[in-house]
Parts: C-alpha cells; structure tokens; sequence
C-alpha cells in the first residue's frame, strides 16, 4: 500500500476539490495504479461504483434485451450504459499516472467520451420510441437533428477544462430529450406508456448528479471529514447509476412497444406513416 498524501502534496492539476483533504494517492505507475483497487483511497468508492456495473452490464443485460424487437437499437442501449462507466473507471483508476498532467487531461477527454456515447447512442431508443407516431419526414429530421446536437456536445465536451462547462456541453441533448418527454405526453408522441416516468428520471437523476458534483456538496460543508466516502463524487456517482437503470427500463418497454406497433391514429394526418427500424 502506497502512503496516502494530503491535498497540498498533490499536484496543481489533481488538486481540483480543495474540501477533499487527505487519502490522495501518489503520483504512481501503471501497476501501481492497478493495486491501488486493493486498498481504501479518497478515489476508492468512485472505482468501485463504476467497476461494479460493468460487470453487471455486461454480464447481465444483454440476456435481457428484447433483442427481436430491434437489434441495432439493442445494441446502441447496451453500448450507451457501459460506456460512461468505462470510462470513468479508467479515468478514476489511473488519473494519478506518472505521465503527468497531459495524460490527465486524455483520460479525462476518454471520461467524457463515454459520458457522449451514452448521451447519444444510448438515447437513441428513447429518442426513435418518441416520434415513431409521426409522420416519417419529422421522425427523421427529429432524429437527424438530436445528432446534430450530440455532435456538436461531443466537441464541446472535447475542449471544456472546467466541471460546471464539461456539464453544460450536454446542454442541447438535454433539452431535446426534455421536449420529446413533452411530445411524449401530448396525443403525437410515441413510446410505452409505462416508461414515460422512466424517461423523466434518466435525465432528473443524471441533472441532480451532475448539479451536486458540480457544488461539491455536502463536503463544502464539512471540509475534510468526507474524504473518503459520501462526498460530492461519489453522491453523483451512485445517481447516474440509478439513471442508467432508469434507461433500461425504458429501453426496454419501448423497444417492445414498437416491435407491436401500437400507435393511435394519427391526428396530424390520415394519412398511413412508414415505420423502419433504425
């Protein structure tokens, strides 16, 4: 076990909560890096709860995906809720490497890198349930434009440096999907009716998460006596978590809503709408 450090040790670019005092990790090797997961740190809970639903995901889910409903949108939900905790796990794994603050930085940008995957691929199921009722031209101009935006968060994401900009670079996704829950609810919208407070709390869990890392609460509130567990960090961590789960069941319920085809006639025209699957 290599000796834990206090915040004043670290370097300039690991000293970004100043209310997270000790159980710093030194400036280590790959390997060092790696035993690291075998004893208590400030980043511990934060491997942990990351770690532990990509065994889940990939173990687990992919025998519980409606797989006939459709295989491409299967394959974008599974990728979209394993690819943030990837991610994540390497960048908190080995954020302490010896290559120095550039290395930091890439690791970073592989963080939010999996952040983007699961805001664009992994919504997409949501994002197709919801104006699968529409006539075709407006579902894929919806669609065509939810990736415009994506996009255009994925290089925003690439170049913010700071927490409360790497969270606002999501911003115009975040919006779309917040007026498809409201297509959703109106007599247009498509999707499982059981999977529309699912779809609200994906996105509450994921915004909550983000505003209290983005805080640093409650350590702010109690500098140096949540260094170890139930910081800002690892609060926002267990949220997202909770709203990938929340994007399953949703995933789930819409994808097979689909594959049975139930939208009411439509009211904005009589006449009959294509439906193709992505």
């Amino acid at each position: 076990m290599s000796r834990l450090l206090v915040w004043q040790d670290m370097p300039r670019h690991l000293q970004f909560n100043p209310y997270i005092h000790t159980g710093y990790r030194p400036i280590l090797s790959v390997w060092g890096s790696i035993h690291s997961l075998f004893y208590m740190h400030n980043e511990t809970i934060n491997i942990v709860t990351h770690g532990l639903p990509i065994v889940y995901i990939l173990t687990v889910v992919p025998k519980l995906m409606p797989w006939e409903s459709s295989e491409f949108l299967s394959w974008c939900h599974i990728a979209g809720s394993v690819s943030p905790w990837i991610g994540s796990f390497i960048y908190h794994l080995f954020m302490n490497l010896h290559l120095g603050e550039a290395c930091y930085y890439r690791l970073l940008q592989l963080d939010m890198l999996g952040i983007w995957i699961s805001q664009s691929f992994g919504a997409l199921p949501m994002v197709r349930a919801s104006v699968y009722c529409l006539p075709y031209f407006l579902q894929w101009l919806i669609v065509a434009s939810y990736a415009g935006g994506s996009i255009l968060g994925l290089f925003k994401a690439m170049n913010a440096w700071s927490p409360w900009k790497r969270r606002l670079c999501f911003a115009m996704p975040f919006l779309m999907r917040a007026l498809l829950c409201v297509l959703r609810y109106s007599p247009y919208g498509g999707g499982h009716p059981d999977s529309f407070f699912h779809c609200i709390m994906q996105d509450v869990l994921s915004l909550v998460g983000g505003a209290i890392g983005a805080l640093r609460v409650p350590e702010k509130w109690f500098p140096g006596r949540l260094d170890l567990y139930c910081n800002s960090h690892n609060i926002m961590h267990v949220l997202v978590v909770c709203a990938v789960y929340s994007m399953y069941q949703a995933t789930v319920r819409d994808l097979q809503w689909m594959a049975d085809g139930q939208c009411p006639p439509l009211p904005l025209s009589t006449a009959p709408t294509i439906h193709s699957e992505l």
